[in-house]
């Protein structure tokens, strides 16, 4: 039996079953926004990632530990996907296949040290024609440390990428890396130009409706108030009073030229502690641009869509961020699918959609990356759960 959650009342958790196949239950205590559904339509995949339709509906699923994409089918109609098949298969973990967009008939994809695209040529499901965009010497390192996860973005003929920091938080010149970055590139590989700079770990990029701009969760550093708070990761002294609350998540505007903050600089303009004695932090502090929207501390905002269309009540422009969850706050926080209301171009609140953390700190799930159904559900992959969940507007009880 597949159980669907459908809560009509904010502060009561309510699961009704309802029979249908091939798809696990929702689990019991997973809080859903009032007049929202929520299903399981896929569970057999392990770890699914990164995620991206084609016009004929294929859901396509990176699975990065193995290397390999997915195509999913939904045959009967029903809502769930009963074929899922592999698009492409990689060489293990080595290939670290990530973030996925289809272009224009083709599936690009990121992995670790290049930027490839797919097509099946034949008809049989499966990528037949596969070719390198962009290789290891063209791209930002991709080496296997830190946030090695690579964005993925197709725009107005570029290719938009992104390779996070290879620790915490390098104290580096700015010059002295190609990560933390954005690049863009010709859809032929040529041309490299740097976009943006100051970012710790965008995962994925994305465009507002309506315009050109190019946005992006950023997440927050660790151990920010550590050596204040008298921790190590040896030793914990009295608790973490900074370090809980600090710094915020970031939904960010990126705009060619400008710099993030990252290391120096977090949230709207407050001095990493870390490097607050740095001799050009007042300066690193002038460059920056400040969020445009800041979240909870170490809540892990991991991936971003907007909503285009009218199938979720004044959704059309507002953001929905995957919250995975993070380890470096004494309380749990994240582990949720949000709402980022927009008015005129810019966020002004935040709703929680789904949420996977209990009241005693029990952890059901860890949203990791969202994506906008042809059908105007969202669709998102919980990497820990190993399922991709729909969420639905159905109408809120009277």
């Amino acid at each position: 039996m597949k159980k669907r959650v459908l809560l009509f009342c904010l502060s009561t958790l309510l699961v009704a079953g309802f029979s249908q196949s091939n798809a696990a239950e929702v689990p019991d205590g997973v809080w859903v926004r009032d007049g929202y559904e929520l299903t399981v339509v896929e569970d057999t995949i392990k770890k699914p990632r990164f995620m991206a339709f084609d016009k004929e509906g294929v859901l396509y699923v990176s699975v990065i530990s193995e290397g390999k994409i997915l195509a999913c089918r939904d045959n009967d109609g029903d809502g769930s996907y009963e074929s899922v098949t592999p698009f492409i298969e990689g060489k293990g973990g080595k290939s670290k296949l990530q973030g996925v967009q289809v272009h224009n008939g083709w599936l690009y994809f990121a992995q670790l040290n290049a930027i490839s695209r797919a097509k099946d040529t034949n008809g049989d499901g499966k990528a037949d024609k596969i070719e390198e965009v962009l290789g290891a010497d063209d791209l930002p390192t991709g080496e296997e440390t830190g946030h090695r996860w690579r964005a993925l973005l197709i725009h107005k003929g570029r290719i938009y990428t992104h390779v996070g920091d290879q620790t915490n938080a390098t104290d580096e010149p700015i010059e002295a890396s190609e990560r933390k970055k954005i690049w863009s590139f010709a859809l032929n590989g040529s041309d490299k130009k740097l976009f943006a700079s100051g970012i710790r770990n965008s995962e994925k990029l994305v465009i507002r409706p309506g315009t050109d701009e190019i946005w992006g969760v950023d997440h927050d550093v660790d151990m920010m108030g550590w050596a204040m708070e008298g921790i190590s990761s040896k030793k914990e002294a009295e608790g973490q009073p900074i370090t809980d609350h600090n710094p915020p998540a970031e939904l960010n505007h990126y705009q060619e030229g400008k710099f993030y903050g990252h290391p120096w600089i977090v949230g709207k303009m407050m001095p990493n502690l870390m490097f607050i004695d740095h001799p050009d932090l007042m300066k690193y502090a002038r460059m920056t641009t400040i969020p445009e929207w800041t979240m909870a501390a170490h809540c892990s905002a991991n991936s971003l869509i907007f909503y285009r269309g009218n199938k979720i009540p004044k959704g059309h422009g507002d953001a929905f961020v995957a919250q995975k969850g993070g380890w470096n706050a004494t309380q749990k926080v994240g582990y949720s699918l949000s709402r980022i209301l927009f008015e005129d171009g810019h966020p002004y609140g935040e709703q929680k959609m789904v949420n996977f953390l209990k009241e005693d700190g029990e952890v059901l799930g860890r949203p990791t990356d969202c994506v906008q159904a042809p059908d105007g559900s969202i669709l998102f992959s919980d990497d820990s759960g190993n399922r991709v969940y729909r969420l639905k507007f159905v109408g809120k009880k009277k």
